[in-house]
């Protein structure tokens, strides 16, 4: 979690545009990533487990904001990641990305 809950990240103004494109080269490289953010709904910090397909963007707002729309999953029963859809994330504080330990499905179909 980060350490100031209230600082998520923040740009001057058309530096998203450059950061949204190498950020998502190598978003599409990592197996999978989490994103905390802040959750309005349950007014909470959340950590999601998330993966960036072609569908997926990295966009501003029109408050200027970094948004992430990706898909994010939930943990099912066994606590193994299912996915639950498309999502779009805003207030974020972090991202971390994760190359896979074993090859991943796409490669062995």
């Amino acid at each position: 979690m980060p350490k100031n809950p209230h600082a998520h990240m923040s740009f001057e103004a058309g530096e998203i545009d450059m950061f949204a494109s190498h950020l998502a080269k190598e978003l599409r490289e990592v197996d999978h990533f989490y994103i905390i953010h802040y959750c309005k709904k349950r007014k909470q910090i959340e950590e999601r487990r998330c993966y960036f397909d072609s569908k997926s963007k990295i966009w501003e707002t029109k408050d200027g904001k970094l948004a992430f729309t990706c898909v994010a999953t939930t943990d099912d029963d066994n606590g193994d990641p299912m996915i639950s859809g498309y999502r779009t994330f805003t207030d974020i504080f972090q991202v971390k990305g994760y190359v896979a330990k074993s090859p991943t499905t796409e490669v062995m179909q």
